[in-house]
């Protein structure tokens, strides 16, 4: 299949002002993130420092807003802030790709469903389920798509490590967050979700299931969807130790997995 645009293309563009292979290389694991809370947990942990990679001037559509370059116990760690949305992600994760990452994680928060899941709970999606606009041309024709076994395992293996709180489950898809009703909620948890979403799940589980990488996500809630929108809860402790909790458990997972790479001869750069 012949692309009209692709990552390439915006890595030549950069390449032509003056971007090397050092700034545009991308080894090991990349965590896609919108909480500050969890960047600055990460910049405890990693060592981060702020690094140069595609910007609005070299890409099409979809350049990061933050970028930083750091390590965790000898992985190499790369922390980016996208545009929200699914649309955007999809290219994100495109590009680290073209760039050498090895695993991707989206770590944020989402819509959750209400019980057994609690404010300040972690939550591991192991499938997503619904319609989007974004997974499907990644493969994802039925609507229905899963993470790799070995990715949700490290994360489990790593909240249990870290005694955090966490679910296991399914998540649901809707691009339109005022249009989701408690019918629609009914239906997805009668599937096994555990939290909604607006297509980014999807799109991270098809996006690493075509382009042969590890890539999963880990989800705190910051709604419970019946009893509507209170942003108070965004100040709310739970919410910030939540935030640091996701960090601690993708680095946790991300040791495992490389660990079990390693363990099986394929150690990642």
């Amino acid at each position: 299949m012949t692309w009209l645009i692709t990552p390439e293309q915006a890595l030549s563009a950069a390449r032509q002002v003056g971007l090397g292979d050092e700034e545009l290389g991308i080894a090991g694991v990349a965590v896609l993130t919108f909480s500050k809370a969890v960047v600055d947990r990460l910049e405890e942990l990693c060592a981060l420092e702020d690094g140069a990679w595609l910007s609005p001037r070299h890409h099409p559509y979809a350049a990061p807003h933050v970028v930083k370059r750091g390590a965790f116990h000898g992985l190499g760690v790369t922390i980016l802030v996208p545009p929200m949305g699914a649309s955007p992600l999809a290219c994100i994760i495109e590009d680290l790709v073209a760039c050498g990452v090895e695993a991707v994680f989206l770590v944020c928060a989402a819509w959750s469903l209400g019980p057994p899941v609690r404010f300040g709970d972690l939550i591991v999606p192991m499938f997503s389920v619904g319609p989007d606009g974004i997974s499907i041309h990644y493969g994802n024709s039925k609507g229905e798509v899963y993470a790799a076994p070995e990715v949700v395992d490290a994360l489990v293996e790593a909240c249990r490590a870290l005694g955090a709180r966490y679910h296991v489950g399914g998540n649901g898809t809707c691009e339109a967050l005022y249009r989701v009703t408690s019918q629609m909620a009914q239906g997805f948890r009668e599937r096994g979700c555990l939290c909604m979403d607006n297509g980014e799940v999807s799109v991270v589980f098809a996006t690493a299931q075509t382009l042969g990488i590890a890539g999963s996500v880990l989800f705190q809630p910051y709604i419970e969807l019946e009893r509507g929108w209170d942003p108070t809860l965004l100040h709310d402790e739970r919410y910030r130790a939540a935030c640091r909790l996701q960090a601690e458990v993708v680095l946790e997972a991300s040791v495992r997995l490389m660990q079990h790479k390693l363990e099986e001869g394929r150690p990642w750069r």
